[in-house]
């Protein structure tokens, strides 16, 4: 089975640089092209199944992409929950947390998820796809499930700051029987 991971385009909350977590923030202009340009990208993968995070921002993002298909929305896909962090500026927050905090992406002392609780969901969700295997599924995601998919490939905590995932960047994997492993990661047409 392989699995497209795709983050969605760019959102209001990108653009002006403060944290959206699970609030519905909309694509902006640039991210609507974003979700569009990959179209050509993914049009000829013959998709089994399409899920979506329930976030609007990621339903729109698989409409421009893969207009035809009707995602399954799932809130096993949604981003992190950042508690009390949402809305604030990047540059201002996390000040309470610690370094080790940080890199395992702890948000519960502002009443958010933590690294641990984000990845235990998305595999519920690998779980669910593994107990009815096809050829090719897309999944139209947040960069907190990206970090966390790639920590449960790795099989360890990673600075999920060092391999952000870009808007609309397409993120392959493959399910050999026993483990996922990265095919391609932050692919976007270019080489």
């Amino acid at each position: 089975m392989k699995l497209f991971l795709i983050r969605h385009g760019q959102t209001t909350a990108n653009l002006e640089r403060f944290y959206a977590g699970q609030s519905d923030v909309p694509l902006t202009e640039q991210g609507r092209r974003e979700a569009e340009s990959i179209r050509p990208i993914l049009a000829p993968i013959p998709f089994d199944r399409v899920y979506s995070s329930d976030l609007s921002r990621a339903i729109h993002t698989q409409q421009l992409a893969l207009p035809g298909f009707t995602a399954r929305t799932t809130p096993l896909l949604r981003e992190f929950d950042l508690g009390s962090l949402v809305g604030q500026s990047t540059g201002n927050a996390l000040k309470e947390l610690t370094p080790q905090q940080r890199r395992a992406r702890d948000y519960t002392v502002y009443g958010g998820e933590s690294g641990d609780m984000v990845c235990a969901r998305l595999q519920r969700f690998l779980d669910g796809l593994l107990d009815d295997p096809c050829d090719n599924v897309a999944a139209f995601a947040h960069n907190g499930i990206m970090g966390c998919m790639m920590r449960l490939v790795l099989g360890a905590e990673i600075d999920t700051s060092v391999i952000r995932s870009k808007n609309c960047a397409i993120h392959v994997f493959e399910h050999d029987g026993t483990k996922w492993r990265l095919l391609a990661w932050n692919y976007m047409g270019t080489v």
